[in-house]
């Protein structure tokens, strides 16, 4: 017995020099805080809550820098990772056992969040180590902010603050000037209230009407501004940087211009999804609270009897009440939940187990502007005559 009992103490002693992960594994907590003078519309409910969101992220993106503050390797990979708010979001869903939020004060303008996380410091380490974030998977007709996050990844942030200067063509033929305005605000929303709050006073963005005046008095074209009027309007208004988009009918262009060498930073464009077809969300449940639909054209085969759709819920009064009941009840942000509408989610559906696996879900306000977007990776069994159930029905194959 005496024998077996040493053995047994051996293999241990080898197993944890040999494995010392399996049996280290280190859990930390750490507080972030973040605060942000809101200078926006107050009756704009998207890009308030828009910069809520954005002010929440960056406080968890403080706490995860203060798990090892001295670790250079290790802070620079999360200056990486903060460039991309879907980043710091997918973090925060896949990687931290927990997130608390501790406060969240609004006053005088200035909103602040302070946030207590808990992770596995291994398993962190370890998504350091991995190259970048999955890519974002956007839902049918989501307005993404895509551009703007490529330009910011362009972007070399040193001491100074960097004026950046937003110049919008639209070349939508016909399109109403009333339309032209709300398209061009929303672009300018986008550049403004993504990139000014990613780094705290890094980041100045010039007034685009303000532009706009300066090109008219030098009898320049926006539709045919060249590069170097580019430069030469950059240098009039003391910018480091020129964005100009171009809006198509079913594209996008950006393009960066360094002020100071003329070089180009980025040139892309970027395809948009057409239109989602009405008759294309199909009808499964109706009941009291909600309506759920399924995106017939997202049907796909992802491995052998798995399949992947987009599944549109459509919320009544009283579900909407019910939903932000739960929300509240977990903890979550319910601000512009007012507005909710509808909430769409991507999910796989394994036709043979009888499961569902729920990738992303996005909830949108009435304008149809997101108000959260998560990503999961969690599976559960389907329950005979849920919801989940029915979908399984519709979507595997007969």
């Amino acid at each position: 017995m005496k024998n077996k009992f040493q053995l047994l103490l051996i293999l241990l002693v080898i197993n944890v020099l040999s494995f010392p992960s399996l049996c280290f594994s280190e859990m930390k907590t750490a507080t972030g805080e973040y605060c942000k003078i809101y200078l926006g519309d107050m009756e704009d409910k998207y890009v308030l809550n828009h910069f809520r969101n954005i002010v929440r992220d960056r406080s968890i993106e403080d706490g995860l820098r203060k798990l090892d503050k001295n670790n250079h390797e290790f802070q620079s990979s999360i200056s990486k990772i903060a460039s991309s708010r879907h980043c710091i979001r997918y973090i925060s869903n896949q990687y931290l056992n927990k997130v608390v939020v501790v406060s969240h004060t609004e006053k005088n303008r200035k909103i602040c969040d302070k946030v207590k996380i808990t992770v596995d410091t291994e398993i962190i380490y370890e998504f350091i180590k991995m190259d970048g974030c999955p890519p974002l998977v956007e839902a049918p007709d989501a307005k993404g902010e895509e551009w703007v996050e490529d330009i910011y990844s362009r972007l070399e942030l040193k001491g100074d603050v960097i004026n950046i200067g937003l110049i919008i063509d639209t070349k939508i033929p016909d399109i109403e000037g009333n339309k032209k305005e709300l398209l061009e605000n929303e672009e300018e929303k986008q550049l403004f209230f993504v990139m000014s709050e990613i780094k705290k006073d890094k980041y100045k963005v010039v007034d685009r009407r303000h532009l706009s005046k300066i090109i008219d008095e030098q009898k320049l074209s926006s539709s045919g501004l060249t590069d170097s009027d580019s430069v030469k309007l950059g240098k009039l208004l003391n910018l480091d940087i020129i964005v100009l988009r171009l809006i198509y009918e079913n594209s996008q262009v950006t393009k960066v211009l360094k002020v100071d060498t003329g070089e180009v930073l980025l040139f892309k464009t970027y395809e948009l999804e057409k239109k989602t077809k009405k008759e294309e969300w199909v009808p499964i449940v109706r009941t009291h609270y909600r309506d759920t639909y399924y995106y017939n054209s997202s049907i796909t085969n992802v491995r052998p009897n798995v399949v992947k759709v987009w599944v549109m819920v459509e919320y009544s009064k009283i579900g909407k009440d019910e939903y932000i009941k739960e929300r509240k009840k977990d903890n979550l942000s319910v601000n512009g939940y007012e507005m909710l509408v509808h909430q769409k989610y991507l999910s796989e559906y394994d036709c043979v187990n009888k499961t569902v696996k729920t990738v992303k879900s996005v909830d949108y306000d009435n304008k149809g502007y997101k108000l959260e977007d998560q990503d999961y990776s969690y599976i559960n069994q389907i329950i005979p005559g849920t919801v989940a159930d029915s979908v399984l029905k519709n979507v595997c194959p007969k």
